[in-house]
Parts: C-alpha cells; structure tokens; sequence
C-alpha cells in the first residue's frame, strides 16, 4: 500500500485539495496510521505559523511595507562616477575649451560695442575690495570661527560632564574661548577713503602700506612696500621698498627703493629713480629725462617712450617704442616700429622683432655699441591663414573625435535628450534667449554669492555647471540637426556624427564663424536649461 505524499498532507492541511482528491486522502487516512501521524505534524505547523502571522497591533496593522526598489541599472551607476569625474575634468580642460570657442569669438562679434577701460574697471574692483574686504573678513570669518569655538565647546561638556555641572563649565569654557579669541588687528598700515588719501610729507610709516581711494598721493616717506589701487595716484615721496600700484594714472616722481611694478591706462615716471625693476602695462609708458630704473625694464603697452636711463636691459611690447636714453645693456623690441631719437644710446646689442625691417628709424646722433639684429615677428606672433595649416585640420579632426565621444556617452546616459527639438519661430528664440540669460546671469550671481566667502563652494559649483553646459550646448545641438537630416530609425551614432561635422565646419566659416558659435551655443544652453527644468517639474508633480 503507498503513503501519501508531503505535497497531498501539506495541502490537506491547508485546505487546498481539490474535492475529488480531498475524499481520496480521508479514505486512505481511515486505513492508515503513518499517515495520521504525520498529517497531524503537518496541521501543527499550519497552526503555529498561522498564530505567528496573526497580528493584534493596531500600530503594526497600518505598517505599510515599501514597494520593492529596483536595484541601479548600470546606466546609473555610470552617471554617478561620470558625475563625479566630470566636475574635476571640466575644471582642468573645458575653461581653455570655452574661452577658446565662445569667449574669444563672441569677443571678435561684439567689437563695435562700447567696453569700459579694462584699468578702470579693474581699478574699481580693486578699490571697493580693498575698502570692504577687511570688514567681510572679519565680519564672516570672525563669526565661522567663534560659532566652530562655542559649538566645540559645548560638544565636549555635553560629552565629558553630567547634567548638574554643564552650565557653570560651559560658561567657563565660553569665556576662555571669548578671552583667547584675539581682536581683530592690523599688521599693516591700511588707509581706504572713497575720495582722497594723502600720506602728508612730513609723514612717516614705518610698516608696508595698503591704501586705496580715488585719489592717491604720497608725499611723505614709507619705509615697507606700498600698494596702491585708485583711480589717480601720485607718488612723490620716498617708499623704502617695492612699489604696487593700479590705477587709471599712475605717476611717480619719487624714490623706489624695490621693484616697481603697475597697470594704468597712463604709467609716467617723472623725476623719479627706480632701484630695483620696472614692471608696467598700459596704454601710455613713459620714462622721462630726469628718471633712473637701477634694474631691468620691462614694458608693455600702445606707446613707450624712455627719455631716461635704464642700468640694465629693457624689453619693450609695444606698438611704438621711442628711446632718446641711454639703456645699460640690450634692447629688445617686440614692436610696430622703433624709434632711436636724439642722442639716445644703447650699450649692448639692439634686437628688433617686427614684420618689416625698415619700420627702425634711427638718428643721426643715436649710438648702439653692440649688434643691430632684425629677427622678425617670432612664428606664434604672425597673423596667418589658418586654413592653410596642417595643425588646424588636425585639431578639427581632434574636436571631432573627442565632441562625438562626448556626445555618444552623453545620449546614452540621458536618453531624454535625444527627443530635444529645435523649435521654429517664437520657440527657437525663447530656447536662445534662455541660453544667453543663463550665460549672462550664472556668473553674475556667482560672483555675488562668492563675495560672502561662505558661498565659495556654491560658485565654484555654478561656474564649473556652467562650463559643462556651454561645451555641451553645441553637441546637443548637432544631435538635433543630425536627427532632421535622417529619417526615423537611422542609427542614433550616425546621425550625431553627421550633426558633429556640420556645427564644426559652421563655426569655422570665415567672418561668421564666430557668431554662428555663439548662436548654437546660447540655442543648445536653452534647450537643456529646458529640459532640466522639465525634469525638476515632473519629479516635483509626481512627489
């Protein structure tokens, strides 16, 4: 006679045997004494796992059990490390890309529009973080690092000390902190005005200067260096070290004892003597006949004109360069034209690099001990065709390779790109309109934000999120036209591709390469701009 099975006794007690089979297992039960032993195991453990699922809780009835989560696919994991590498890649290798593409370009499109002088502007920024920077630092550091002090203090009472004893100790600890913490103190002299300061010619400052207004003069005596940033500054006193100085005009017709080094749109040395270099850049550069630079001069600038003397070399970028001085050592123009006036004199050897030899003009009374020698404009300095190198195709070649890797990598781990449209008409402008609001307003409020110091991170954040969208903008760009080229169902790697080469060969379109840039740069910015938004929406819609 056979037994029953386990899987008839297990549903027998569950009660889950059909009818038929149901009467087959009782028949045999009433013949069989193995099997009512074993079936009578097998309806125990039907009861005890019954009584252990019952549940009389009514907190745990309305427990509800999370839906089961899918695990990352490997197109999220790949995002997550791609996002990663991303902020580190993009920091290194897409500003040089950018400014490149975008900035220098969109520079050549908007010359006719009127720029601030680049002395003044700067001269301004200068000044206003000179007069409000101490006061931010002190205000924001000073407050991080007392609340980082109290917070730590309280930590470790809380941590080392019972309940009764933590007032008074926190107390104690709180005012050591308040006591150690030092005041805010100056190891320099700082003077800042948002008009006029004068160092007065009796005066004597005994330490390095920092000091800034519109107006600058120092007529007394400083026995450290001195920086300046203003709109004018003049310095007729004496300044025992290195000279700092950023301004619109700058004129020294004192004594230097160091290095002089600064930027205006006008950088005049009158009477004045120099004792270590000359550093200076702007549009005006002159050294007059009563002035002396005991070192080197280097100068860049539209117009440099030495009257005086110069002990050592002198290297000179400029568009024109007239010496009638005497120059201690060589001279060495970078230059339009050059100019030996007078009795000008140069010791050592003349080297002229220029497009055309007959742009040196020398008088009749104007020596050069050493060698005349006409170099030309060096290689990377000459204007030429681009089109007619070998270099520019290969870096073309090298853009494209490295956009469609981009590009392949970037629609893959977003899919949704792939459906982005450029719209006609009115869409198409608000696409552009959103991309250059993005570019104009990005590092405006990063520059806002990163004022505060405690919002650093943030517009680091913003400009490198910036950056990526702008080299991404043109690929994205490509996909759309690629995908208007081709029917549905061409190869997406094809069409990318395709869309690739020609948004490269637009912005290499003499004349109009640039804007043609711009353009597709501010369209595909709008366009993910839009898409992130969208994505923002619907995940908020759905939560």
């Amino acid at each position: 006679m056979s037994h029953l099975t386990p899987l008839q006794m297990s549903m027998y007690a569950d009660n889950a045997l059909p009818a038929d089979e149901a009467h087959t297992v009782v028949a045999h039960l009433d013949t069989c004494e193995t099997c009512r032993i074993l079936l009578s195991a097998y309806q125990s453990e039907t009861q005890y796992l019954a009584g252990a699922m019952h549940n009389d809780d009514p907190d745990l009835a309305e427990l509800v059990i999370p839906e089961f989560s899918r695990p990352a696919s490997l197109r999220g994991f790949a995002m997550v490390n791609l996002a990663t590498g991303l902020v580190i890649w993009a920091a290194q290798f897409l500003w040089k890309t950018i400014f490149g593409e975008l900035i220098v370009n969109a520079a050549d499109w908007l010359t006719s529009i009127y720029l601030p002088d680049i002395y003044a502007v700067a001269s301004s920024t200068a000044l206003y973080f000179i007069e409000e920077g101490t006061a931010m630092f002190d205000a924001y550091l000073g407050f991080i690092v007392v609340s980082l002090l109290m917070i730590t203090a309280l930590s470790i009472v809380l941590a080392r000390y019972r309940a009764r004893t933590t007032a008074g100790l926190f107390v104690l600890v709180a005012t050591l902190g308040a006591v150690t913490m030092p005041a805010p103190v100056s190891a320099l002299e700082i003077r800042r005005d948002k008009n006029n300061v004068t160092i007065a010619a009796s005066e004597t400052i005994n330490d390095t200067l920092i000091v800034a207004a519109e107006t600058i003069s120092i007529e007394g005596t400083v026995t450290g260096d001195v920086i300046a940033a203003g709109a004018t500054i003049d310095v007729s006193g004496s300044v025992g070290g290195n000279l700092f100085t950023f301004a619109e005009t700058v004129n020294v017709r004192g004594e230097v004892g160091g290095l002089a080094l600064g930027a205006a749109s006008s950088y005049n040395l009158n009477a004045a003597t120099v004792g270590g270099d000359l550093w200076a850049a702007g549009e005006s550069l002159r050294v007059d006949s009563d002035s002396r630079v005991s070192r080197n001069a280097t100068l860049a600038g539209q117009k440099t004109v030495i009257e005086g003397s110069v002990s050592s070399d002198v290297t000179a970028f400029s568009e024109s360069v007239e010496v009638s001085g005497n120059i201690g050592q060589d001279l060495e123009a970078f230059a339009g034209r050059v100019r030996l006036l007078g009795d000008a004199h140069v010791i050592g050897d003349l080297r002229f690099r220029s497009a055309d030899e007959d742009r040196l003009f020398r008088s009749d009374n104007a020596r050069v001990d050493g060698e005349v020698e006409f170099m030309g404009t060096p290689e990377e300095f000459r204007e030429q065709n681009p089109y007619a190198t070998v270099q520019f195709y290969l870096w073309q070649i090298a853009r494209l390779i490295a956009a469609f890797l981009v590009g392949v990598v970037l629609f893959w781990l977003v899919p949704g790109l792939r459906s982005l449209t450029i719209g006609a008409g009115i869409d198409g402008l608000k696409s552009a309109g959103i991309g250059f609001l993005t570019i104009v307003s990005v590092p405006i409020m990063a520059v806002l934000v990163a004022i505060t110091l405690i919002g650093l991170p943030f517009s680091f954040i913003a400009v490198v999120g910036l950056l990526t969208g702008v080299y991404l903008a043109k690929i994205i760009v490509a996909g759309v036209i690629g995908r208007m080229l081709f029917a549905e169902g061409t190869r997406p790697v094809l069409s990318l591709l395709v869309g690739i080469s020609i948004v490269i060969v637009a912005v290499n379109l003499p004349f109009i390469g640039g804007i043609v840039s711009f353009l597709l740069t501010i369209i595909g910015l709008g366009l993910l701009v839009q898409y992130l938004f969208g994505l923002i929406s619907n995940r908020g819609a759905v939560a």
